[in-house]
């Protein structure tokens, strides 16, 4: 998304001199000094202290610095992984961790950098991590999760604008699509308005109804999709993110079964070992109940 804003000197602190305009990793002369210096720059906001605060403890919990978090890479985006473990002895014995590191992109000026920040600490500090190998984890929930959840893309992008208009009040009136996310009467930023323009699906409208028929879905589903022209667009898949949610859903799930396909495979070795013992009945009955969840998850994945 294009920004236009006018450049201006200014001074938040003494050893920090910057312009909007200039590469955010001039702002110091390492990458993490750059990284401080742009939280510095976000805590001037009062949503992007409290952002930084609740991101802090989110950090801490996973016994780090909010510095070990924040890197520069490629793209801005929040990158969360899931780490299954298990011994090939004990395939039963399933502990899960998942762990998350921060990007902004490394190429954006002081600005996008700053409100690129808000953004992905947005889905860092409030989003609920997920597991396709426990509990509920079908297509519907995934997307609704992903687009209007809690830190999800909506909200990540509204406190995005809230960022920006504290900050920058000038560009509440420049920013044409924060002021997408405006309520005309209140001329508040509204959740409302945010989940009814990033469902607008454009020209990808039949491509998401096609996507739903293998999951046994409908439109119905999804009572806020919309074939208006698509506003928002996701970086990372280049399409909206209803489409990118679905893409997502489609790589997570077939890497998880994927996973407890080579998982069954173990268990039924085991049995295969045990057999005539006397000593696999809690074995068969894992394997059973695997096995009967693979085929219920994993119908529309199977194993290459």
């Amino acid at each position: 998304m294009s920004r236009k804003f006018k450049a201006k000197k200014r001074i938040i602190h003494r050893e920090i001199n910057y312009t909007l305009k200039q590469n955010w990793l001039k702002l110091a002369n390492t990458e993490r000094g750059a990284v401080q210096a742009l939280i510095t720059l976000l805590e001037k906001s009062k949503t992007g202290k409290v952002l930084l605060r609740r991101a802090e403890k989110k950090a801490m919990k996973g016994g780090q610095q909010l510095l070990d978090v924040l890197l520069a890479g490629e793209g801005s985006l929040t990158d969360t992984t899931l780490i299954r473990k298990f011994y090939p002895s004990q395939p039963d014995n399933v502990i899960y961790e998942s762990r998350s590191k921060v990007f902004i992109n490394r190429r954006l000026n002081v600005k996008d950098a700053l409100l690129d920040m808000a953004h992905e600490l947005t889905h860092f500090s409030y989003r609920m991590p997920f597991n396709p190998y426990q509990g509920p984890f079908d297509l519907k929930r995934f997307v609704t999760s992903t687009v209007e959840g809690k830190g999800g893309e909506v909200e990540a992008y509204l406190v995005e604008c809230k960022v920006l208009f504290e900050l920058i009040p000038s560009e509440r009136e420049r920013d044409s699509n924060c002021l997408k996310v405006v309520e005309p009467t209140t001329g508040r930023l509204s959740k409302r308005r945010g989940v009814q323009q990033f469902y607008r699906v454009g020209r990808h409208y039949r491509h998401f109804r096609r996507n739903l028929t293998s999951f046994d879905l409908s439109l119905g589903d999804f009572p806020r999709l919309s074939s208006s022209d698509a506003l928002f667009i996701s970086s990372a898949y280049g399409l909206p993110y209803p489409l990118a949610a679905i893409k997502e859903y489609k790589v997570i799930m077939g890497k998880a079964c994927q996973n407890d396909h080579k998982r069954l495979g173990l268990l039924r070795q085991q049995l295969k070992v045990l057999q005539g013992t006397g000593r696999s009945p809690a074995r068969e009955n894992l394997y059973y109940n695997l096995s009967e969840s693979y085929k219920t998850r994993c119908r529309n994945f199977p194993a290459s």
